[in-house]
């Protein structure tokens, strides 16, 4: 029921709510229905509330990697990614999907920041595998530092960060297998790189995800001490591998 106070409509009057505003009388209608959500609207709602938990917990787990140079869109692209990753495995119940049972080869080459694909930028092919025994490789391939990667300007290094992580999202743990860092020199004679190899031993129990993400970041070099010339424009980063034990 609708009051006059000091001149002013409060109240519901019919299907309109008035209120005071200041000096005015703002009117606002009422929804005469309320909508309801069906099943699977609340299953849908589930299941993307889980792919944004997961897409959260991996976007801190790799900080030390992204280093807050993401383009602005990565959070909404992550959340969705996860979101196709749960949806391949059509087996899974929608309102329950898991991460874990999804097809986790969907978030490999997830680019933390699309101004500058890593591809774009380190030509040769990072090859990842993992073993059902409990072995994860990393092996970067012999290439030429002017060839196969691309830098300019001032760079006198660039250093390659590699971080291997385990998730048991059902828990909101994480566990680091390993990280590895790689520093090249540019400004050298030899341009040949070699051949880097990275095993890791992983005892993680049935059903962890792995994921390995990788970054380039490009240094100024004087004497012992670096300046990291990366930004919000040049710092390529992704998600090179994607397993489930």
């Amino acid at each position: 029921m609708g009051k006059i106070e000091d001149g002013y409509v409060r109240g519901l009057v019919g299907s309109v709510i008035s209120r005071r505003v200041g000096n005015l009388n703002v009117l606002q209608g009422h929804p005469q229905f309320r909508v309801k959500q069906t099943e699977a609207t609340k299953a849908a709602g589930a299941d993307f509330g889980t792919a944004s938990r997961c897409a959260r917990i991996i976007r801190h787990t790799y900080w030390p990697l992204i280093l807050d140079y993401h383009d602005s869109g990565m959070i909404n692209r992550l959340n969705a990614q996860v979101l196709r990753a749960m949806r391949a495995n059509r087996r899974q119940q929608a309102g329950t999907m898991r991460l874990a049972a999804g097809k986790l080869h969907r978030l490999v080459d997830f680019q933390f920041n699309v101004k500058c694909h890593l591809q774009d930028y380190l030509f040769v092919d990072i090859e990842v595998g993992y073993t059902p025994s409990g072995g994860l490789d990393v092996i970067l391939p012999a290439f030429h530092s002017e060839r196969d990667l691309r830098w300019s300007g001032g760079v006198t290094h660039c250093g390659i960060q590699l971080l291997a992580v385990a998730f048991d999202f059902e828990h909101n743990a994480r566990h680091r297998i390993g990280r590895r860092e790689y520093v090249i020199p540019l400004r050298t004679q030899e341009k040949e790189v070699p051949q880097q190899h990275w095993h890791f031993d992983v005892a993680e129990p049935a059903g962890t995800v792995i994921l390995v993400g990788l970054s380039l970041e490009f240094r100024y070099g004087k004497g012992q001490r670096f300046h990291l010339l990366n930004d919000k424009e040049l710092h390529p980063a992704a998600i090179v591998g994607a397993f489930v034990a």
